[in-house]
């Protein structure tokens, strides 16, 4: 039996090479920070030992997109329209807190945790009952084809003003694209400003491939703002980016340069750190990196060893 199958001639399909995907923040503003670092932790997917920032972040994101959910009745018709009280917003905190600590993502301390809690508590009351109701869509993916390679983001939520709870508009020309950010506001003209503007329009350009049209406006949330405030938003909690067609394509140019350079290092296996002078500008990403007591960029000036 067996012989009668050796004529036989199998044809193989033809391999289909498929484009690299690059995200905005986890590889284009990574890479850009530090492709050694990049290397490191995304590439090859090794874990930070500190994920102080990961959790700050990712816990401020959901629990404000389970908020956001919670308004629109998503999970539970009986909560449409309603704003969360502060037990379901520790309820979602906890909740989240929960499935992170699943994936070894924890608060580096109880200090941290409680100020993460407390932020989120003061967002829902200050915001809810102006922000909630204008909500289109949250995590609203936007992607783009560009040459070699796909283009990927998320927008946090979409603001259409003056929305109608039941009848938003239509029109994606009238929503605006707003991304939280659990920090303070970065001071005027420093690096992270020049990341956020950066960000903030090639979001727009993304969203303007998967809508037709450019946002009527880019918006970032910082809400560490309101660590002082209790009823009232600080005018310091919200940056908004001008779009111009002429900023969009230098944004991006820039992307596309740096999805080359990723693709280089890859093909290449070479992982570049940062010059001294860029990893001086870059010192609260060096304070934290666990590769810092054999980088390169500080070997003039290296990083004591400490013990736990």
């Amino acid at each position: 039996m067996f012989e009668e199958y050796l004529p036989m001639k199998v044809v193989s399909k033809p391999e289909v090479k498929m484009l690299p995907r690059f995200s905005l923040t986890a590889d284009i503003i990574g890479y850009q920070r530090c492709p050694r670092q990049y290397n490191y932790f995304v590439e090859k997917r090794f874990v930070p030992a500190h994920t102080v920032q990961i959790f700050y972040g990712t816990i401020i994101h959901e629990v404000l997109d389970r908020a956001h959910h919670h308004y629109k009745g998503f999970e539970d018709p009986e909560t449409r329209g309603k704003i969360p009280t502060d037990k379901e917003i520790e309820r979602y905190f906890t909740e989240v807190e929960s499935s992170l600590k699943t994936r070894g993502i924890r608060a580096i301390s109880k200090h941290l945790r409680d100020q993460a809690l407390d932020v989120l508590k003061r967002f829902n009351k200050i915001e809810g009952h102006r922000l909630y109701p204008l909500v289109i869509d949250t995590e609203h993916r936007v992607r783009g084809v560009r040459r070699g390679y796909i283009m990927e983001g998320v927008v946090d939520v979409l603001i259409a003003p003056e929305a109608d709870l039941d009848d938003p508009p239509k029109d994606p020309s009238e929503w605006e694209i707003w991304d939280y950010k659990g920090q303070k506001r970065p001071k005027k003209g420093g690096s992270d400003i020049r990341y956020y503007e950066y960000q903030m329009q090639v979001y727009s350009a993304l969203f303007k491939i998967k809508n037709g049209c450019l946002p009527k406006a880019a918006k970032i949330y910082f809400l560490n703002e309101l660590i002082n405030s209790t009823n009232v938003r600080p005018p310091t909690a919200i940056l908004e980016i001008k779009i111009s067609s002429k900023e969009i394509d230098k944004a991006l140019k820039e992307f596309d340069k740096i999805a080359k350079q990723i693709i280089r290092s890859k093909e290449r296996g070479k992982w570049t750190p940062p010059s001294t002078r860029k990893a001086k500008e870059i010192i609260d990403t060096c304070v934290i990196c666990d590769l810092r007591w054999s980088c390169p960029a500080w070997k003039s000036k290296p990083f004591q060893l400490t013990y736990p």
